[in-house]
C-alpha cells in the first residue's frame, strides 16, 4: 500500500519540476537576450560601429547553429526540405533577423539601452496591427486597448530621452522601431514554418542564413583586417554577444516554452525591459528617471494584457 501510495506523489513532484523548470529556462533566455543592447554599449565605447560589431556575434554565433542543424540532419530521418519551404526560411532569416539586428545595433548607436528594450516591445502590438492589416484578422476591443497602453508608455518614456538629446534620440528610436516592426514579419512567417522543420532545425538553418548575410554585409562595405586587429575585450564581448545573448536565450526560450507555453513563457519575457533598464543603470550608468519607470509598467501592462486576450475571449 505505501509503495503504490508513494507513486502519484513522483509523479506530481515530477510535472511540478518540469513547470518551474520551464520558468527558469524562459526566465534565463529573457535575461541573457536582454543583456544585449548593454553588452553592444560596452563594445561601442572601443569606437567600433554596428557592421562591425554584428560580424563579431554572428562569426561567434554561426558554428554553435551549424553544429545543432548537423545534429538534427543526421540524427533524425524525415522529409527533406522542399524548395519553397527553404526559400521562406531564407527570407525570413534577411527580414528576421538580418534586417532586424542591423537596425537594432544602428539603432543602439543614438539610443539608451534601456530605451532600445522598451522600443523594442512594440512587436507584440506590431504583429497585432500587421494582421489586422494584411491578413485581415479581426481586432478585439481588449487588444486595442493594449495597443494603446503600449504607445502611450512609449511615449511617456521615449519623451524625455527626445527632449535631451534631440535629434539622435529620434534616429534611434526610428531604427529600433524599423527592428521591432521587421521581427514582427518575421513572427508571422514563422508561424507555419516551425511545425513544418521543428523549432530546433528551424532556428539553426534562420540563424546561419542570417549570419550568412551579415557577413556579406560586412565583407561588402569593410575591411576585414578590422576584425583581426582588436583588444581582447572586443572579442570577449564579441564571444558574449554571439553565444550568450543570441545561441543560448533561443534554445533557453525554446526550452522554456515546450514545458509551459507560450503563454506562460511569455510572462517570463516581460522581465526584459525591466531588467534593462536596471543593468544599463549599473553598467552604463544610465540614469533611471520616474518617466522610464512609469512608461515601462505601462507598456508591459499593454503587453501583458495582449498576452492574454485569448483566456479572456474564451
Amino acid at each position: 500500500m505505501s509503495q503504490t501510495s508513494e507513486k502519484p506523489r513522483e509523479h506530481s513532484s515530477l510535472r511540478f519540476s518540469e513547470e518551474t523548470l520551464g520558468y527558469l529556462y524562459a526566465l534565463a533566455g529573457t535575461i541573457l537576450f536582454s543583456s544585449k543592447g548593454v553588452i553592444v554599449k560596452l563594445v561601442y565605447k572601443f569606437g567600433i560601429d554596428s557592421v562591425t560589431v554584428l560580424a563579431l556575434r554572428m562569426i561567434f554565433a554561426i558554428p554553435f547553429f551549424a553544429f545543432v542543424l548537423y545534429q538534427e540532419t543526421s540524427e533524425k530521418s524525415g522529409n527533406p526540405i522542399s524548395r519553397k519551404d527553404y526559400e521562406i526560411v531564407v527570407l525570413l532569416a534577411f527580414i528576421g533577423y538580418y534586417m532586424a539586428s542591423f537596425f537594432d545595433f544602428w539603432g543602439l548607436e543614438y539610443l539608451s539601452a534601456s530605451m532600445e528594450r522598451l522600443v523594442l516591445f512594440t512587436f507584440p502590438a506590431l504583429v497585432l496591427l500587421l494582421g489586422f492589416v494584411f491578413l485581415k484578422k479581426k481586432v478585439h476591443k481588449i487588444e486595442i486597448y493594449s495597443v494603446a497602453l503600449t504607445y502611450s508608455g512609449i511615449l511617456l518614456a521615449f519623451l524625455p530621452d527626445a527632449e535631451a538629446q534631440g535629434k539622435s534620440a529620434w534616429i534611434g528610436g526610428t531604427l529600433v522601431f524599423l527592428s521591432a516592426l521587421a521581427y514582427a514579419v518575421y513572427l508571422i512567417g514563422s508561424g507555419q514554418m516551425i511545425p513544418k522543420l521543428g523549432s530546433r532545425k528551424f532556428t539553426a538553418l534562420l540563424m546561419i542564413w542570417s549570419g550568412v548575410f551579415v557577413l556579406i554585409h560586412f565583407f561588402s562595405t569593410k575591411n576585414y583586417e578590422i576584425l583581426m586587429h582588436q583588444p581582447w575585450q572586443v572579442y570577449g564581448y564579441g564571444f558574449a554577444l554571439g553565444f550568450l545573448t543570441t545561441v543560448l536565450p533561443a534554445f533557453l526560450t525554446t526550452a522554456g516554452i515546450q514545458r509551459i507555453g507560450s503563454n506562460k513563457a511569455s510572462i517570463a519575457g516581460s522581465v526584459g525591459p525591466v531588467f534593462t533598464l536596471f543593468l544599463a543603470a549599473i553598467l552604463l550608468g544610465e540614469i533611471i528617471t520616474w518617466e522610464n519607470l512609469v512608461g515601462t509598467v505601462i507598456v508591459l501592462s499593454g503587453v501583458f494584457l495582449l498576452g492574454r486576450k485569448k483566456k479572456v475571449l474564451e
